[in-house]
C-alpha cells in the first residue's frame, strides 16, 4: 500500500460527517475508537488509508450527497489501496443497497457497531468482500473525550441515542432505534473530563434528549446533576420533545443557574389536524401551556423550533394556523423544510397531495413571517443589557468577538486585548444585523483561566 506524506501504512484515517450534532459526536467516538487502534487522524481525503463517510438519513438530499461523494473519492481508491466505509444513519437506513456498490464501498456499519469499524478495516484488506453490520441491539451507548476546539466553545455530551415515538414521517425510529439512556454517572464522568481538560461549557445531545429515563436518574436530576460539576458554568441542551417537559424539568432549569435557559422545542405544525397526521402527541392548546409555564418559571426563556410544510393533507387553513403559531410563539429562530416522502415511515404510505409549487410557496410565507417576527423582537431588544460568553474571533476579521447570550443569541463585541476566549462580559446591545447583535461591553463578569492540559 502507498502512503500519501509520513506517518504508519496503513494507519491514517480521515472521517467526514454529514447531519446533525449526533452524528458530530459519533464522528468523535468513531474517531477516538480509531485511535485506539493505532490510527492517526488526517484532515484530507488524498492523506488517508482509510476514508469514513458518517451519514444522515434524515432528508433525500442528504443521502443524494453522500451518494455524490462516495463517486468523487474513487480517485482516491484507483490511486492508493484505500479502504471507504459507510457508515451512519444511511447505512443503517441502506445497508445491502450500499454493499451492492461493490467496487466503490468496502464496509458499511450502522449507528450500534462503530465498534467493528478496525475489525472489518483489517478483514477487507485481507481480502474479504464488502461486508454490511447494521444489527440495531436496543443497547449500545458511546463516550468520547472532549475535544480541543469544540463547536461554538460547547462539548457535546450525548446522553440518549433512538427514539420511541413514532413520528410518522421521521426516520430516526429506522436509523438509530429505540430510546436508550446513557448511565447517568457516565454523563458526569464525561462533564468532569470537560472541566478537567478547562472547558466550561456542554450541550446534552440526543434525538429527543427531555426523554431521557434511566433508573437512577430523571432528565431533571441529569440536568442538576451535571450542572453541580465543579469547573461546568453553562449547560445547554437539545433535542427536546414538547411531551417530555413536566413541571419538574423546567424547575430544574430555574433552580441551577449553569442551565440555560434556551428550549429547542420543534412544533413541526401549528394545526391539530396535522399533527394528528404526524402523531406527535401534542395538540397546539398542549404545547402553547408549555410555552406559557416557561416563560412564567423561566423570564429569560426563549426558544426555537422546527417546521414542516406542506405534509401530506396539508390545507391552506392548516398552513395559516402554523404561521398564526409562529406569531403566538415568537421564535428566536425556526428551522423549516418542505415535506419530502422518506422511505421506512409510516407518513410514505400516504399520498405527497401537495404540490412542489405550493410547498415552495408556503416556505416563502413562513420565512417571511419569522423574519418579520425576528425583526420586531430584535429591536425591542436594543439597548438591554446581557451576559455574553466570549467564543471565538469572528470568522470574517471585522474586528469583532463572537459570542453567545445565556438564552442562545448571537453576539459580536469589538475585538479588545482585555477580551479571550471564554471570558464573560456584560454587554449592551447597540444593533443586530440578521439573527447577530452588535454590542459594546459594559463590564467584565469572569476571567477564563486555561486549566486542562
Amino acid at each position: 500500500m502507498t502512503v500519501a506524506g509520513n506517518g504508519k501504512a496503513g494507519k491514517r484515517v480521515y472521517v467526514e460527517t454529514y447531519g446533525c450534532q449526533m452524528n458530530v459526536y459519533d464522528s468523535r467516538a468513531i474517531e477516538q475508537l480509531m485511535a485506539d487502534d493505532g490510527y492517526e487522524q488526517v484532515n484530507r481525503p488524498d492523506q488517508a488509508d482509510v476514508m469514513l463517510l458518517n451519514t444522515c438519513a434524515v432528508r433525500d438530499n442528504a443521502e443524494t450527497r453522500v451518494l455524490g461523494r462516495i463517486g468523487q473519492l474513487q480517485s482516491h481508491k484507483r490511486d492508493r489501496e484505500v479502504i471507504l466505509g459507510i457508515v451512519g444513519c444511511m447505512a443503517q437506513r441502506l445497508g445491502d443497497q450500499l454493499a451492492a456498490q461493490k467496487k466503490a464501498v468496502d464496509l458499511v456499519v450502522g449507528t450500534d457497531n462503530y465498534r467493528q469499524i478496525p475489525g472489518m478495516i483489517a478483514q477487507a484488506r485481507a481480502g474479504a468482500p464488502v461486508q454490511v453490520q447494521t444489527q440495531a441491539d436496543g443497547v449500545t451507548t458511546y463516550d468520547v473525550a472532549p475535544e480541543r476546539d469544540p463547536l461554538n466553545n460547547s462539548h457535546f455530551i450525548s446522553i440518549t441515542r433512538g427514539c420511541d415515538y413514532r413520528c410518522t414521517f421521521c426516520v430516526v425510529p429506522a436509523t438509530r432505534g429505540i430510546l436508550r439512556a446513557k448511565d447517568p454517572r457516565q454523563v458526569v464522568r464525561e462533564a468532569e473530563q470537560v472541566a478537567r481538560s478547562g472547558g466550561v461549557e456542554v450541550t446534552l445531545l440526543g434525538q429527543n434528549v427531555t426523554a431521557y429515563r434511566h433508573p437512577d436518574a430523571s432528565f431533571a436530576q441529569l440536568l442538576t446533576d451535571v450542572a453541580n460539576v465543579s469547573g461546568i458554568r453553562r449547560v445547554r441542551f437539545l433535542t427536546s420533545h414538547p411531551t417530555d417537559f413536566p413541571t419538574e424539568t423546567l424547575q430544574a432549569i430555574a433552580d441551577n443557574v449553569e442551565v440555560c435557559p434556551w428550549l429547542h422545542m420543534p412544533v413541526q405544525s401549528g394545526s391539530d389536524r396535522v399533527l394528528r397526521r404526524m402523531k406527535r402527541g401534542y395538540r397546539r392548546a398542549a404545547y402553547m401551556e408549555l410555552v406559557h409555564q416557561a416563560r412564567r418559571m423561566l423570564p429569560d426563556v426563549t426558544f426555537s423550533t422546527d417546521m414542516i410544510v406542506g405534509f401530506p393533507g396539508e390545507t391552506e387553513d392548516d398552513f395559516e394556523q402554523t404561521l398564526d403559531l409562529m406569531r403566538e410563539v415568537e421564535f428566536d429562530s425556526a428551522f423549516t423544510f418542505k415535506y419530502s416522502p422518506r422511505p421506512q415511515t409510516p407518513a410514505d404510505r400516504l399520498e405527497d397531495d401537495v404540490s412542489e409549487e405550493a410547498k415552495g410557496e408556503r416556505l416563502q410565507r413562513l420565512l417571511r413571517v419569522q423574519d418579520e417576527v425576528w425583526q420586531k423582537k430584535s429591536q425591542s431588544l436594543l439597548g438591554a443589557r446581557c451576559e455574553v460568553a466570549i467564543e471565538a474571533e469572528d470568522h470574517k476579521g471585522l474586528g469583532y468577538m463572537k459570542g453567545r447570550t445565556r438564552n442562545n443569541r448571537k453576539v459580536l463585541v469589538p475585538r479588545s486585548e482585555k477580551l479571550n476566549t471564554g471570558d464573560e462580559v456584560l454587554v449592551r446591545l447597540t444593533g443586530v444585523q440578521a439573527t447577530t447583535f452588535y454590542a459594546e461591553p459594559v463590564g467584565m463578569l469572569w476571567k477564563y483561566e486555561h486549566v486542562g492540559g
